[in-house]
């Protein structure tokens, strides 16, 4: 399969998964603060480079692509490439640099549930939300529980490895990921002319 179409495939998930998700949200009233990059400023989170496909070939659709490589090879910490702080004080408060481009795992977290080891959903949240929306969160909770319709984490990445198995079942720190899926597109155009491609998929 070409890479722009795994790209439209991806893009294509993302925006069933930001549907419901914006269903969840009008529902719930549970949504992250203005401003709030807590979660992205979190230097333990893992990605797949698939999720980092629609971004790795926007970024070489602006020729940035050796740049950005370059970037990612220097950089010195484990903090989310994308990841644009807006306080020098104070880390958590940022925002997503690219955030159309952003990953599942940022679009699923917050937004969506986990299966716990007796098979019971559970809302996959920071503590900033529980302490902020105290009540909220337990509503929401319960009606989960109670079978509420809530985006399933573990659903969604089986359905990103269905269009590319090896690159969606590779889960690494999230700045390797995007490494990944840029030398993903580097390699895949270094053997197939953009142009050839671009016809083939129309």
């Amino acid at each position: 399969m070409s890479i722009i179409n795994k790209v439209r495939l991806v893009e294509h998930l993302f925006a069933q998964l930001d549907k419901e998700i914006q269903t969840f949200q009008l529902q719930t009233k549970l949504d992250c603060g203005c401003g709030c990059g807590k979660c992205c400023n979190k230097t333990d989170i893992e990605a797949s480079p698939l999720e980092f496909l629609p971004w790795s070939f926007q970024v070489y659709l602006n020729g940035k692509s050796d740049e950005v490589l370059a970037e990612l090879n220097s950089k010195q910490d484990s903090e989310c490439f994308l990841y644009n702080h807006l306080s020098i004080i104070d880390k958590g408060v940022g925002n997503c640099s690219d955030y159309y481009y952003r990953g599942l795992i940022c679009r699923l977290f917050g937004n969506s549930a986990n299966k716990n080891k007796y098979g019971k959903s559970q809302l996959l949240t920071c503590r900033n939300i529980k302490e902020l929306y105290p009540e909220k969160y337990k509503q929401v909770s319960s009606d989960i529980e109670n079978k509420k319709h809530i985006p399933v984490c573990t659903d969604y990445y089986m359905r990103l490895m269905q269009i590319d198995f090896n690159l969606g079942n590779i889960i690494v720190p999230i700045n390797q990921a995007m490494k990944m899926a840029i030398e993903e597109v580097l390699n895949y155009y270094s053997y197939h002319p953009f142009d050839n491609d671009l016809r083939h998929s129309a």
